[in-house]
C-alpha cells in the first residue's frame, strides 16, 4: 500500500504566547488550510524576555493551554495541530532552537529552557527523544553542530537567500533540515514546509520519523528537495 503524506508548516506562532505574532490558532488553522496544509506545529516562544524564571511552571501552561484549544479546534476542522517550542537561548552566543517531539510532561518536568546552554539543551532532548532544530540559523550565527540535531530552511522572504548556507551547513555537518515559514501574521504568508507520513498523530511521532528514517522532503515556493541523514 503506498504511503500517505501530509503537508504540514513545522513553525508557526500565536498571539495569545508569542508575543510578536498577530493571529490567533485558529486563524493560523484556517489561514494553513486555505493554502493546502494538512498540519502545523505550533512553536510558540520561550524567552527570557517574556517572563521570569521563578514564572516557568505558570508559564507552561499557559503554552499548554493554548495549544490545547487550538487542537481542539483542528480537530473539528480535520487537520492536525502538533505541540512544539521555540527557544532563546543566550549561551554561548544568541540563537533560536526549534523542538520537535515534545510532550507536556517534558514541558512540565524540565527546568526554565532557556537558562540552559546549547549543549544541556541538547542533551536534554538527547535524553527526552525530542530533536533540536536551529531555527533560520544564518539570521543569528550557527551553533555548534555537534549539539544540534538539524537547522532550518526558513522560506520566509528574508532568508530565502540564506538556503544555500544551510544547506551547505548541513551536509558539512551531516544534519537534519528542516523547512517552516515562522508565521506570524496574514501579511506575511509563505508557502514552504515538510512532508511527514499520516501516521504521524502526535509530534513524538514526527520525531521518531525524522530519527529513524533520517530523510526529511521539503518544500518552498515551487522548489521540493530531500534531504538523507540518520541521527
Amino acid at each position: 500500500m503506498k504511503e500517505q503524506w501530509i503537508k504540514i508548516d513545522p513553525h508557526v506562532h500565536s498571539k495569545a504566547i508569542s508575543r510578536c505574532s498577530h493571529v490567533t490558532c485558529e486563524q493560523i488553522i484556517e489561514e494553513k488550510i486555505r493554502m493546502g496544509y494538512g498540519g502545523a506545529i505550533l512553536t510558540n516562544h520561550c524567552q527570557a524576555w517574556y517572563y521570569p524564571e521563578s514564572e516557568h511552571k505558570a508559564y507552561v501552561e499557559e503554552v499548554l493551554a493554548d495549544f490545547q484549544r487550538g487542537k481542539a479546534y483542528a480537530e473539528t476542522k480535520g487537520f492536525r495541530f502538533y505541540l512544539g517550542l521555540e527557544v532563546s537561548l543566550m549561551q554561548p552566543h544568541y540563537a533560536d532552537w526549534l523542538l520537535y517531539g515534545i510532550t507536556e510532561e517534558f514541558l512540565r518536568n524540565t527546568p526554565c529552557l532557556y537558562t540552559l546552554s546549547q549543549k544541556e539543551l541538547f542533551e536534554l532532548c538527547q535524553e527526552s527523544g525530542v530533536l533540536l532544530i536551529q531555527a533560520h540559523p544564518y539570521r543569528q550565527t550557527p551553533g555548534d553542530p555537534a549539539y544540534m540535531h538539524g537547522v532550518e530552511i526558513n522560506c520566509s522572504d528574508g532568508d530565502l537567500d540564506k538556503i544555500p548556507l544551510v544547506e551547505t551547513f548541513a551536509a558539512e555537518h551531516g544534519l537534519l533540515v528542516t523547512c517552516g515559514t515562522d508565521y506570524h501574521a496574514p501579511s506575511r504568508t509563505y508557502h514552504g514546509g515538510i512532508y511527514v507520513p499520516a501516521w504521524c498523530e502526535t509530534a513524538a511521532d514526527i520525531a521518531k520519523y525524522m530519527r529513524e528514517e533520517g530523510e526529511i522532503r521539503v518544500f518552498y515556493g515551487g522548489t521540493e528537495k530531500s534531504f538523507s541523514i540518520k541521527v
